[in-house]
């Protein structure tokens, strides 16, 4: 039986000095696309949610996917055993007070893991295969900035390198986004007026 399941990494952040959001695409990079790549047949939909807010949560990255029990444990141990996250925990990039946890959703519900209950239900299941979609475009995007880098070796190299990329894809963002997201999205909808609600709108 699939059912969602959760991972989230909680980023060190003293909420004092500007987040350190190249963390994100460090771990977006390294960890979780390899736990796509090898277990992409296994896992029918996954998402990936940034957040940073000065909250109890304060910056955290989470990989949603909806699978099977079996695979979730091995994407855990997966993670776990993962280098890249030693390298991360080792430079204290990481909340010690916060281990890694996985989260089983109680339902089997593909709907389960959207919390918008203001949502008409037509709108959540199809809304599931566009934000993956959206999130594999976003690893392309990073595979293609990178433009055929080698992985880091050392912390010092993963956040000089992936702060360059991050700020490479927030340009990307702010440069092209109007066109390449909003306006294409607007036109398969048919260019109808949309009612912009501040409160959904986040920044870093």
């Amino acid at each position: 039986m699939c059912r969602w399941y959760s991972f989230n990494f909680n980023i060190s952040w003293d909420k004092i000095h500007e987040p350190k959001t190249w963390v994100d695409i460090f771990i977006i990079d390294t960890i979780l696309r390899e736990v796509i790549l090898q277990n992409e047949s296994k896992i029918d939909l996954w998402r990936i949610h940034r957040r940073c807010y000065p909250d109890a949560s304060g910056h955290e990255l989470t990989f949603d996917c909806f699978t099977n029990e079996e695979t979730a444990k091995e994407i855990e141990e997966m993670i776990n055993n993962s280098n890249y996250l030693g390298m991360l925990r080792k430079g204290g990039l990481l909340t010690k007070d916060k281990k890694l946890k996985k989260v089983q959703k109680n339902t089997d519900s593909i709907t389960a893991i959207i919390n918008d209950t203001g949502w008409q239900e037509q709108l959540k299941e199809p809304w599931l295969y566009y934000i993956k979609g959206c999130c594999e475009m976003f690893l392309r995007l990073i595979e293609n900035i990178k433009n055929g880098r080698n992985l880091p070796i050392d912390i010092q190299d993963a956040e000089q390198f992936y702060t360059k990329v991050n700020n490479d894809l927030i340009s990307v963002w702010q440069t092209f986004g109007c066109d390449s997201f909003f306006h294409h999205i607007s036109a398969i909808f048919g260019y109808k007026p949309l009612r912009i609600q501040p409160q959904f709108w986040a920044c870093f």
